[in-house]
């Protein structure tokens, strides 16, 4: 955030990509050895969850980021739906862990996120319009998988709930 908030574009896109790295190769080892836990459900997404958000508030504040607050605000929305479920399934001992729409969704809101640093990075949009265009297909594709995937999740919490009785109660 402080490298978005001073401007240095370079720096901000390879601390984003480390980060998102980081997440890609915890998670691989994570399945690769079995070492998923009820904690490690819970933490991971959270994690990614508030640093997506973070950087999206950043650069919904900058102008010519193409990023608008109700984005921001929808992805949160959904974001904090998918965890209270998550956290509810998970206290009652059901695996609510990613599937692959939502991982489709933190991959897509990853490179919509670089596309945006890069774009700054080279000056805005009436700099390279080529850019532009492709950071904001990525910006709205991954409005898209948001919506599919909050929407798989939501049916998927729905069934669970309502095999254990807790789904006629809303």
């Amino acid at each position: 955030m402080w490298a978005i908030d001073t401007a240095r574009w370079e720096t901000a896109i390879v601390i984003f990509l480390l980060a998102a790295i980081s997440d890609w190769v915890d998670g691989y080892i994570a399945r690769r050895f079995h070492q998923s836990t009820v904690l490690g459900r819970q933490l991971d997404p959270l994690v990614d969850k508030i640093t997506v958000i973070a950087v999206l508030i950043h650069l919904a504040a900058i102008n010519t980021s193409g990023v608008r607050p109700w984005m921001v605000s929808l992805i949160l929305a959904r974001e904090l739906i998918i965890q209270a479920l998550r956290s509810h399934l998970e206290a009652a001992s059901v695996g609510f862990g990613a599937k692959m729409a939502g991982k489709l969704k933190m991959a897509a809101q990853c490179f919509a996120i670089i596309a945006v640093l890069w774009v700054l990075r080279s000056g805005g949009p009436t700099i390279q319009p080529e850019m532009a265009m492709v950071r904001d297909a990525l910006i709205w594709a991954s409005l898209a998988l948001t919506i599919y995937s909050g929407g798989a999740y939501l049916v998927r919490a729905r069934t669970i709930l309502e095999t254990k009785g807790e789904g006629n109660s809303a």
